[in-house]
């Protein structure tokens, strides 16, 4: 898949959607409903990633964002973001959406300090210049996208 544009960044493995098995007749109401429910999540992330993109003037090419579910991963790595080369993978379970917008626009930040050079081995540790930068823009920005998308807050 093309990540050369915004419209085309690549959101990857909803896990759950796969616990729903195919979409047709045959699902149950609750089953439905709940495919709605992940259907505008889905719809909801895409959105908050293009505009995190704009807002960071992200250059191309844009990285690979995997959603994931996978406490098992994100209890043994003890996070709830991971940015690594061009790949970001966002921990979702159990996690109201302001967090993992939160989380996102904070490895989407990473993403752009490494377009600019300003990443080097070993300069991303807790409480790094790094992360408290992203920290720093990731509560910032979220406030700012929360005033035009107030459903966020659940």
């Amino acid at each position: 898949m093309d990540n050369s544009t915004i419209d085309n960044v690549v959101i990857e493995n909803y896990s759950w959607i796969a616990n729903l098995g195919m979409y047709n007749s045959t699902l149950s109401n609750s089953k439905i409903s709940n495919y709605s429910r992940i259907s505008s999540e889905q719809e909801k992330i895409k959105d908050f990633v293009k505009w995190s993109i704009k807002t960071l003037n992200m250059q191309k090419p844009y990285p690979k964002i995997t959603i994931s579910k996978n406490t098992e991963t994100a209890q043994k790595g003890h996070h709830t973001g991971v940015h690594k080369g061009n790949e970001i993978w966002v921990y979702v379970g159990n996690r109201n959406m302001i967090d993992i917008f939160r989380t996102i626009f904070h490895e989407l930040t990473h993403h752009r300090q490494m377009q600019l050079g300003m990443i080097k081995d070993g300069d991303s540790y807790p409480g790094s210049p790094i992360e408290m930068l992203a920290d720093m823009a990731a509560g910032k920005y979220i406030k700012i996208y929360g005033k035009d998308h107030p459903e966020m807050f659940q």
